[in-house]
């Protein structure tokens, strides 16, 4: 019988490697675009042999080159996350452009036209 204490293995697992790879983009990738990328959630398979990297950008860049700047720094992002984790296999990573941001834009555009909108 499994105990579900409202959270999993891979939930917890997820939050560490976001904040590794948030890290590591950060600090020591010498390309002048990448500082742009923002890594905003991982989602890990319950395996944790796959993760799924959501990344947002600053407007104006392009999240297709930026998706395929990260996945060619793929290994060395892996080789930090197995120096910092302490996991049997390190995942196989992939990169989504994360559409919150463009989609919390739009909301609040549609509140500024509410909220200009004369009420009875």
């Amino acid at each position: 019988m499994r105990k579900d204490f409202g959270f999993r293995r891979a939930d917890r697992v997820a939050s560490e490697i976001r904040e590794i790879m948030a890290t590591v983009v950060a600090r020591y990738f010498r390309e002048p675009r990448i500082a742009s990328v923002t890594i905003t959630r991982v989602r890990l398979s319950d395996d944790l042999r796959n993760a799924t990297v959501f990344f947002a950008v600053f407007p104006g860049e392009d999240p297709q080159s930026m998706g395929e700047i990260l996945e060619r720094h793929s290994p060395i992002l892996r080789k930090e996350m197995a120096r910092q984790l302490r996991i049997k296999y390190i995942p196989r990573l992939s990169f989504v452009h994360d559409n919150g941001n463009d989609e919390e834009g739009r909301i609040e555009s549609l509140f500024d036209q509410i909220s200009g909108e004369d009420v009875p």
